[in-house]
This record gives structure tokens, sequence and C-alpha cells, in this order.
């Protein structure tokens, strides 16, 4: 009896550590849910991008969860929320666009043989394969223009999307974003408002939104709280005009009034900054053709010609420019022997100018665009004038040269266009 005694308190112990080891490590869940999504909790989301959305937030040793993971401007939106969710043991769950009805959640218990680091960022992976700029308006909603806040974003499916950081005492958001292709890469941030208008009326995927909840994610967005349409309304009624668009946004929520010498300041400083992002999209693209040409092929494919191509980018450019025009000219006349910030704006689109303020707009955004010479650069002035001219490539398979519209003569497409 003592013997049978032994060997079944040995069995029971045996299987009680089989049982603790399973739930402890087997059955996973990526990190375990000890609150619940209210409004408390995303004021505290609200506040913590703030102050810890910055350029370097993926590219930080000093956090190896996220640190160095690829990502493109949908992935680091959600990266985001699900960082907050992770640090504070709230739940993360969105829509699983490969298998309708299904979610992407915290719960998911597939990579249970990882240590609590390599289990975030496998699932960060595993969500990144999952979404895009096409997914997030099933994650989100959309809200009072009013009530636009920090943590909160903004969508153009099958374009762009920036994360809203903040918002100045004039009004103007505060935008970070990522680009394509997925890499570890720095972030961009610009004081601007999203270079895009809400224009899907009917079915509201695109504009500025926040994040539904896990346990209202099945929810229609009009049950979402702080749903409004009020974006897609006030778009329509001023035919989409942006600049009027986005004074009536200013309107909503500065604590002060925009001087416009601040204005030009903030349009000028933005469209450079767009425009040097051109130059690591034209960069990916000629190195991503080296690759494959070295490997054999000279045409990319249809996925590497969406990633490298810039057709809605160089679009979105041309059209920042008309803007920064229109308001570079709504003051009065200006001195012309100081250079201000208000008479370069004017130097980029005026007919002739002296050659010093030719110098001062190289000084002021200097574009590295040549193909035999990384140390002479183009300004905003001839950049404007070749996109103008039709002269600039989206092309990735286009030379350098064409990319910027400083060939001799126009590219030419020879592998085919998607």
């Amino acid at each position: 009896m003592r013997i049978q005694s032994k060997v079944k308190g040995w069995i029971q112990g045996f299987l009680a550590i089989v049982v603790l080891c399973a739930t402890s490590s087997s059955y996973a869940a990526v990190w375990p849910t000890q609150n619940q999504w209210n409004m408390a909790w995303e004021k505290k989301y609200q506040e913590w991008v703030a102050e810890n959305m910055t350029t370097d937030f993926f590219m930080n040793p000093q956090k190896p969860v996220y640190y160095k993971i690829a990502h493109d401007c949908a992935d680091s939106i959600y990266f985001m929320r699900m960082a907050f969710a992770y640090e504070n043991k709230l739940p993360f769950a969105i829509n699983n666009i490969m298998k309708k009805g299904k979610l992407l959640s915290n719960d998911m218990r597939n990579w249970d043989r990882e240590n609590q680091v390599n289990r975030v960022r496998k699932f960060m992976q595993y969500v990144a394969d999952r979404v895009g700029t096409r997914s997030l308006h099933l994650d989100t909603y959309p809200v009072a223009l009013a009530d636009i806040k920090a943590g909160d974003l903004y969508v153009q499916p099958g374009a762009h999307s920036y994360i809203i950081t903040g918002i100045t005492d004039t009004g103007v958001t505060s935008i970070v974003s990522s680009t394509t292709p997925a890499s570890p890469k720095h972030m961009v941030r610009l004081f601007a408002y999203p270079f895009f208008i809400p224009q899907d009326k009917a079915k509201m995927r695109d504009g500025y939104r926040r994040f539904k909840w896990p346990q209202n994610i099945k929810k229609a967005m009009q049950q979402q709280p702080g749903y409004s349409n009020e974006q897609y309304v006030v778009a329509e009624k001023v035919n989409y005009n942006y600049v009027a668009f986005t004074d009536i946004i200013a309107k909503q929520l500065r604590r002060r009034a925009e001087p416009l010498q601040e204005k030009t300041t903030r349009v000028l400083y933005g469209l450079c900054a767009f425009a040097k992002e051109r130059v690591n999209y034209v960069n990916d693209g000629l190195n991503q053709l080296r690759r494959i040409r070295a490997g054999g092929r000279q045409c990319m494919n249809r996925t590497e010609y969406d990633y490298y191509s810039t057709p809605s980018r160089d679009k979105r450019l041309k059209m920042y420019f008309n803007e920064v025009e229109k308001i570079a000219y709504a003051g009065g006349a200006l001195r012309r022997d100081e250079v201000s910030i208000e008479l370069l704006a004017r130097a980029i689109f005026h007919p002739q100018i002296p050659n010093h303020l030719n110098a001062e707009l190289d000084r002021f955004c200097g574009l590295a665009a040549y193909p035999t010479n990384q140390n002479k650069f183009i300004n905003l002035r001839q950049l404007w004038s070749n996109l103008k001219a039709g002269k600039v490539s989206s092309d990735p398979h286009a030379s350098i040269a064409n990319r910027w519209g400083l060939g001799a003569t126009n590219h030419r497409a020879t592998c085919p266009t998607y």
C-alpha cells in the first residue's frame, strides 16, 4: 500500500508539473489582459502617443521589443496601439482580413515557445503581414474635427496613413508617418495637415479616425464613442478644397490664430520635408532595381512596382506646391533687399529671380538628386519647374536623372507599368 501510495503521489506530482508547464508556456497568450479599454485608458493612450511617438521609436536599442522591427505607414500605426496595449496589459484586437469574422488579438497562442520579447515581436510581424492602409477603416472610425487628438490617425486607403501626435496652439496637427516598403527605419515628423481630404462620404473609409476598443470591434462605426461623419459633410461643402478644409480644422482646434508668416513658414518647411521624403523613395527604388538586375531580372514585378513607383506621392507633391504658391502670394508687397520666408516662398514660383535668391533656396532645401555628384543639389524651384513641365518620372525603372526631370529627354517605359 505504501508503494502504491508513493507511486500515486509521484504521478499526481508529475501531472501537476505538466499542467503548470502547459499553462505557463504551451498555452501562453502574447501578453496577459489585466485591464480594459475605457475613456480613462484612451486619454492615457493619447498622452502616451504625444510623449512617446518619436521618429526613432522603432530604432531605439533601449526598447528591445520594438528595436529595428520592419514597418511601413500602416504598420507603425498598428504597432503604436499594440505597444501601448502590451505595456499596460490592455487587450489588442483587430480584424483579420485573411479570415473574415476572425480577429488578430493578444490572446493568440501561436508563439508559446518564445520568450516574452520574441513573442511580442513575432506577433507584431504576424500582424504586419495582414494589415495595410486598406484594413485600417475596419479597425477605426471617423471622429469630429474639433475632437481630433493625439493617438488619432489619418488614412487614405491604398495611398498613405499618418498618426497624429499633437495639436499646436494654432490648431495644426503634428503628424508622424513611416513609408513603404516595410523596413527598419526612422519615421518622419511634420507640423502639417495630412495632404488629403476625406472624400469617401458613402462608406467613410478614409479621413481622421480613432481605434475601436476590442470590446466594440464588432460594432458598426456609428455605435462607437465619439463617432461623427462631420468631416465628410464639411469636405463636400467646401468642394474638396484643401486650404478651405484645413482652415476649418484650424479654427476648430486652435487656441490662437496663425499669422500669415507662421503659416508660410510651416507650409514651406512641410514642402521641403515632403520633397526630401521623395529622395528616399527614389533611392530605395533604384537600389531595388540594381538588386533585381544583379540577379538576372530586368523589370520589377507588380508588387515591387507598387512599392517603388511614386505616382500618388508625386501627384500629392505637385498639389502641395500649388497650395504653397497660393499662400506665398496671399500677403502684400515684400522688400527685395531682405530675404524673408515669404520671399523664399515666392522665389519658388516667380518667373525670374536673382542669383542670390536661388542660392538661398539651395541652402534652405537642397535635394540630392544629381546622378553623378552627390554634393550637388537641386532646390524646390528647380523641382517645381520640372514637375510642372511633366519631366519628373514616377516609374521606378527610370534613371535617377529622369526621376527628377533632369534627363535630356523624358523617360520612355520599356518595362511593364501597373
